[in-house]
């Protein structure tokens, strides 16, 4: 076979080559060559270097680059131009440079410099033939890009063959200062584009299509210089109105879409938002307006940008159900970033440990929405300080619920937030106060620790999540939860399912309301210590009617408190049973649920019925769903997506 390298880069032929050879020519993997005379059994390459005419080219030399500059090994050919080169162990990607005197500086294959070479793959048991023809002629194109307005461009150049199949590239940071240059070019026409990852491409000179673009002409010795700039980017303006009042939009976001993500994005103030730099072409948008708006996604039709020129559009926004407040810090009033709150409900919910949250931007400002419905029972608001440990913040802060006039530890005290529909509800400013911590150890009756359980200043729902770490018991059944406000705070333990032990509140008590209060100051560390006692277990079967229920959930609430009652949920399995371990003694709700309905315990209407649970014994309750289940119980739905409040989407 022949290496075709001469003025034309034969790009049918290489992949021919390519086709047919697969086996033996890929990435080029080796440590350092041994060079010297070919053996009989050498692995490798081995074939004749000829000239343009077909004679032989005695001392023709193959060069082996791991870059531009570094050689590891050379073999020349010899008086008859035969060449070999043994087949090195595996190692770092190679590629070959071919040189001669009289002849054009070419890699393999056909390439003009390393970076647009080919990495060759060695063979590892035969020693195969390949022929190198050299050309003679070379020319060179050296410039310098710059953006629209005569600064050095960062951007890659690319060279293609007019009247042959020839394609190479060069990046103008590999010189720097927006210079590019190609050497050891084959004599003859090209053509030339400029690109980088915004403008997109264009050709030379200042040309949009390859059809519009100079052919160049390059003769042997030539060394053209070709500079060039980029051409004006288009300019997308957007005026983004309220669907409802007609007002501006306060703080509307516009992006340009193309496929696999945006290609520019701003964001605007009243209503109006300014895209400086578009490249040109059929755009969809997408558009919002922060919190308070429903975004539009993708927009269904295309809008043209042209260099140049301006793009206007308009866009009109469904407002939702928000609210909006200031995060400051309590004793300086500064703005304070990086706060973040959970949506809880009053009753019937709680929160996980990695439920969905919302946090303020660099200005202190919150906002949160939209919703397409309001809770009826509205949200109460828990905020507290994102953190990351490879990037702590300068300045910590506690975490509270937030009151109508400061901050609390207890849930009952929280501000209630009613959102209304297509509205953004102003709340008080959030005022946040540094943190104090509460540790303590977690026994059993007989007074062995319990690693493990985990510890919550609120109450924890499991639908989304645990948490981890120091909040959680280690081997002494020490637990941490630092970040505090500095307020009266409650604790609630949680043993997971198959401990056996049943969930409590500080002072070794069944529910928040009895729970033992815990001033935190800031700066010090408080103790809470909790003895645990065997879970009694909520039994029973569940019908509907029509047979068993073989597929669903049970859940308890707490009859008081509205918080989850034990550890986590039971199944309900294919026989129609149940049983739900980690009760403490106390009075429940029980929730049944499956794919298709839910509902509560109890008699036929709207109220549900109360079920008495003893620690360490075991409560029957069994259910027709059709026939002694309350569908609408208290008041509200349990059937809602938990991925703002925390609720267990089930």
């Amino acid at each position: 076979m022949i290496f075709y390298g001469g003025a034309c880069r034969y790009v049918a032929v290489m992949r021919s080559l390519r086709a047919t050879g697969a086996a033996l020519l890929a990435a080029l993997a080796t440590v350092t060559f041994l060079a010297g005379p070919a053996v009989a059994d050498t692995a490798g390459y081995t074939g004749v270097v000829s000239g343009p005419d077909g004679a032989p080219v005695a001392g023709a030399c193959l060069a082996v680059h791991t870059s531009p500059t570094d050689v590891v090994a050379e073999h020349c050919a010899d008086a008859a131009g035969r060449y070999t080169i043994p087949s090195p162990p595996s190692g770092p990607t190679y590629r070959i440079r071919m040189h001669a005197p009289g002849f054009r500086t070419e890699w393999w294959y056909g390439a003009p410099d390393h970076l647009n070479a080919d990495a060759v793959w060695f063979p590892t048991s035969e020693l195969v033939e390949r022929n190198v023809t050299l050309s003679r002629g070379s020319a060179g194109i050296t410039g310098t890009i710059t953006d629209e307005y005569g600064a050095a461009a960062a951007a890659t150049v690319t060279v293609y063959g007019e009247d042959f199949h020839y394609e190479a590239t060069a990046y103008t940071w590999d010189l720097g200062a927006g210079r590019f240059a190609f050497r050891h070019l084959p004599p003859g026409r090209y053509r030339i584009s400029v690109s980088d990852n915004v403008r997109g491409y264009q050709w030379v000179p200042q040309k949009e299509t390859r059809e519009e673009a100079r052919v160049l002409t390059l003769t042997d010795g030539e060394t053209a210089v070709v500079n060039e700039s980029f051409l004006p980017m288009g300019v997308v303006e957007a005026r983004v109105t309220d669907a409802v009042t007609g007002l501006p939009v306060r703080r509307p976001c516009l992006s340009v879409l193309r496929t696999g993500g945006n290609d520019a994005n701003a964001c605007g103030e009243n209503g109006l938002v300014r895209i400086p730099a578009v490249r040109p072409g059929d755009w969809k948008m997408s558009v919002g307006g922060g919190a308070s708006y429903f975004g539009i996604d993708e927009t269904e039709e295309y809008h043209r940008v042209t260099r140049g020129q301006v793009t206007r559009v308009w866009f009109v926004l469904e407002p939702g159900a928000a609210f909006a407040t200031a995060i400051r810090d309590a004793t300086t009033g500064e703005p304070v970033a990086g706060i973040c709150v959970r949506l809880v409900r009053p009753k019937w919910g709680g929160q996980s440990a990695r439920m969905h949250q919302y946090c303020s931007d660099g200005d202190g400002h919150l906002e949160v929405g939209p919703f397409a419905e309001t809770e009826p029972g509205g949200w109460q608001l828990y905020a507290y300080q994102a953190t990351n440990p490879y990037n702590p913040p300068a300045k910590r802060y506690g975490a509270q619920w937030i009151t109508a006039d400061g901050g609390s530890g207890d849930q009952r005290q929280a501000l209630r937030v009613t959102l209304r529909a297509k509205e953004t509800v102003t709340l008080p400013t959030v005022r946040m106060d540094p943190p104090g911590t509460i540790t303590g150890t977690i026994r059993n009756a007989s007074g062995a620790v319990v690693p493990g359980v985990c510890a919550y200043p609120f109450a924890f729902h499991p639908g989304q999540g645990a948490s981890w770490g120091r909040n959680c018991a280690n081997s002494e059944g020490r637990y941490t939860i630092e970040a505090l406000g500095p307020y009266r705070w409650p604790v609630e333990f949680a043993p997971n399912a198959n401990s056996g032990y049943a969930w409590q509140w500080s002072g070794d008590v069944a529910d928040r309301f009895a729970a033992t209060m815990t001033k935190v100051s800031p700066g010090d560390t408080a103790t809470v210590d909790a003895r645990l006692v065997t879970g009694g277990v909520l039994a029973g079967k569940v019908t509907d009617g029509a047979g068993v229920v073989d597929a669903g959930y049970v859940w308890t609430y707490n009859a008081r408190t509205g918080d989850i009652a034990s550890a986590s949920y039971a199944n309900i399995t294919r026989d129609g049973t149940f049983s739900l371990r980690g009760h403490r003694s106390q009075d429940v709700y029980v929730e049944y649920a499956n794919l298709e309905r839910g509902c509560w315990y109890g008699v036929t209407g709207r109220n549900a019925a109360v079920v008495a649970v003893q620690a360490g014994a075991t409560t029957t309750v069994s259910a027709d769903m059709t026939r002694t289940c309350a569908r609408t119980p208290l008041g509200t739905s349990q059937y809602r997506s938990g991925s703002a409040t925390g609720g267990a989407s089930r």
